[in-house]
This record gives C-alpha cells, structure tokens and sequence, in this order.
C-alpha cells in the first residue's frame, strides 16, 4: 500500500512540475511578444507623449552612411532651425567628462547647435534603438530626430567641427 503512495505522490510532483513549465514558457513567449511589439512603427500622427517609451520608432534596416530617420524622442531632438550635439554617457565614464567637455565648447562657438546627454542607465531603449555598444557615443541630430553623423569615444574638437560644417550648411 505505501508503495502505491509513494508512486501517486511522485505522479502529482511530475504533473505540478509539467503545468509549471508550460506557465513558464507560456509566460516568456508573452514576454517576447510585448517586447516586438514596442519595436512596431507608430502612425505619424500619434507619435504618443513626448520622451516616453511610445514615442520611439523603430530602426528600420540601414546602410552605412544613411541617417537613421524617426528614431529619436522630440525632447532629444535639435531645436527648429539648429543641430543637437545628443551624447549618450554613463554616470562613471570619465571619457563622458571629457567629451561634454568638447561638445560645450564647439556648441558655445556656433549658433544653433544645442547640447544634449542622455545617461544610458536612465534610457536603456535608446542604447538598443540606436545600436550603442560604448559612452560616449556622440549623435549630430536635426530637428526631426534624424542622426545625420555618430562619434563613438571622445571627439576630438576639429573632426567634430568638420562634421559640423557642411551639415549647418544644408541643416
């Protein structure tokens, strides 16, 4: 009689440990649903409330060289008419200091280009969306949102002023 016990009981422990699995692959498969939906394009007109995680687009398949259109909050974008100089930092990055350092001074110099920092911790969708494997990552954007040229570590003043001059040319 104890034998049978123990073989029912053992069947009960198999049962619960199955139904559990299956909730937790059902879950994760959710999980991952969720997460491709976020990355789905937004109508223009409803791009959603400003700097949140709606009001990002997804980054469509690029070549090298063509700007990245419609990916980028309008709380990070440049202001009308100018560029913005977006640097993407981490709080114990001493390359960070040096590089906003750089961008304040060729900003200062030049009307129209604006300086923003975003700290990656406190806006990990844009590290994905945009692809940032390192801080500084330094983005020249328009008005729209459109980045029209990336630096990754600190740049160095006189590549950044010619990256700069044919773009407030035509920007």
């Amino acid at each position: 009689m104890a034998g049978w016990v123990l073989v029912v009981a053992v069947a009960a422990l198999a049962v619960v440990l199955l139904v559990g699995l299956a909730l937790a692959v059902v879950r994760l498969r959710r999980r991952r649903a969720e997460a491709a939906d976020t990355s789905v394009d937004l109508p223009v007109d409803d791009p959603g409330p400003e700097g949140t995680r709606r009001d990002l687009r997804a980054v469509g398949p690029q070549r090298p060289g063509t700007p990245v259109s419609g990916v980028l909050p309008r709380d990070l974008a440049a202001p009308p008419g100018g560029l913005a100089l977006l640097q993407l930092s981490s709080q114990f990055c001493a390359e960070c200091r040096a590089s906003r350092s750089v961008l304040t001074d060729v900003a200062s110099e030049h009307p129209g280009v604006t300086v923003r920092e975003v700290d990656v911790a406190v806006r990990p969708e844009l590290v994905r969306l945009l692809g940032i494997r390192r801080t500084p990552t330094t983005l020249v954007v328009d008005p729209a949102g459109v980045e029209l040229a990336r630096t990754v570590g600190v740049p160095r003043r006189s590549d950044l002023l010619g990256t700069l001059a044919p773009l407030r040319r035509t920007g």
